[in-house]
């Protein structure tokens, strides 16, 4: 497998070809391509690049690396939920965040900490017009985008995996600004970007009273500036990182990728609702089977006791009034087993988990078990929780977008009765 790794900066196209064969990675190629100033011509040239990479160099993948100054990036506090739910949620979250609809944006997200029931996550964002000529120059050369990362994460995941240092101060120095992560026990604490020129001694100086161990800088620095901070240099070829973000573990796992540049998932839904069906037909004959025998054995149990009240009966009248009791209750007991009200077991487990602050305006169950419910509260998100959690009920999903109402959000959730 050959892997590019393109690290697309104001100037320069910086690039790093790695083969991976039987396990081993070797390097293959470095380039370091000068951009024009022009939009138009800068894209010529990174198309250009991008077919050579192809035709002459038989590089099957590519992995874009993206300045900083890209991308959005926020520490926001969610409920805890499975991962699939939470970027849904995130759809919603974002809208306090950005200054465009989140639609206009390629997010992802990695978890720092879990407390409690709350997370608290590490959101990135870039917008979908910034990478549409790229993708378009990639679409065009016939390469695999395997991945569109932040640079800054890759040179913050290469400093990870090569050092086991806590709570230090790692900086990365591009043509025109400083790049600066604070990290506590190698997770990040706080970004900053500094411009070049700004007095960036006394920023990192004040930083230094909450991260002890110690000032790493990786990039093109200023060589004064290692003396002025008592800096150590982190040697780092940041395209080579982007190359291999696709090839071994990292901390951080961002991808920028569009939905239509990710590889097609083989849907196995079809293959398990057929097997599903075909356990239900079972499991609905042999539930037939076990009912006709168990109604059965009780049928012939109760007219073993008729007989015997029959024989042992004093007297007329005491004998009807015990075949009367037993009927009844036979009567009673096939009742009881045709009925299953689900409304009131669904409006009894919602009383019960429901937050305080969230009330109902409509519910309806149908015959199949699948259960809507809208209502209003302070937060919607903190309602999914409670129901996922919930044994009654399960595939717990919005079913339409949250609207905010008079200082209250309102909610359409859909879900299924559990088996």
């Amino acid at each position: 497998m050959r892997v590019a790794g393109v690290s697309l900066e104001d100037s320069f196209l910086k690039i790093s070809i790695v083969d991976k064969k039987f396990g081993f990675i070797k390097p293959v190629k470095s380039e370091e391509i000068k951009l024009p100033l022009s939009e138009q011509e800068r894209l010529s040239v990174i198309k250009e690049t991008f077919q050579k990479l192809k035709e002459k160099h038989k590089t099957d993948n590519v992995v874009i690396g993206l300045n900083l100054n890209n991308f959005s990036h926020h520490v926001i506090d969610m409920p805890s939920l499975a991962r699939a739910d939470m970027r849904n949620a995130l759809l919603y979250e974002l809208e306090r965040y950005l200054p465009m609809p989140p639609e206009e944006y390629i997010y992802d997200f990695f978890i720092i900490e879990k407390v409690s029931r709350r997370t608290r996550i590490l959101v990135f964002s870039i917008r979908k017009d910034l990478v549409d000529g790229i993708l378009n120059a990639v679409r065009d050369s016939g390469l695999n985008l395997a991945a569109i990362r932040c640079s800054f994460i890759e040179a913050i995941n290469e400093f990870i995996t090569t050092g086991k240092i806590r709570d230090a101060i790692f900086v990365f120095a591009t043509e025109d600004n400083y790049h600066i992560a604070g990290l506590k026990g190698q997770m990040p604490a706080l970004f900053r970007t500094i411009l070049k020129g700004k007095d960036i001694i006394s920023e990192i100086e004040k930083l230094t009273e909450s991260f002890s161990g110690g000032i790493y800088i990786s990039g093109a620095s200023e060589p004064v500036l290692l003396d002025k901070i008592n800096a150590k240099t982190f040697p780092l070829s940041l395209p080579n990182a982007i190359a291999l973000s696709v090839l071994r573990k990292q901390r951080f796992k961002f991808n920028f990728l569009p939905a239509d540049f990710l590889p097609e998932k083989k849907d196995y839904y079809p293959y398990a609702i057929g097997a599903l069906t075909s356990l239900a037909v079972i499991l609905f004959f042999f539930t037939g089977l076990y009912s006709y025998y168990k109604d059965y054995s009780a049928l012939s149990s109760v007219e073993k006791k008729i007989a015997q009240i029959k024989e042992r009966a004093s007297g007329l009248l005491d004998a009807r009034k015990k075949l009367e009791s037993i009927h009844e209750k036979r009567k009673f007991l096939h009742d009881f087993q045709g009925k299953r009200n689900l409304n009131i077991k669904v409006l009894t487990e919602l009383s019960r988990i429901m937050p305080k602050d969230a009330w109902l305006t409509g519910m309806s169950v149908d015959e199949k078990g699948r259960v809507e419910i809208e209502g209003f509260a302070n937060r919607a998100a903190n309602i999914i929780e409670p129901l996922n959690k919930s044994k009654l009920f399960k595939k717990v999903e919005f079913a339409a977008p949250i609207v905010s109402q008079d200082g209250k959000e309102r909610f359409s959730i859909r879900m299924e009765i559990a088996a």
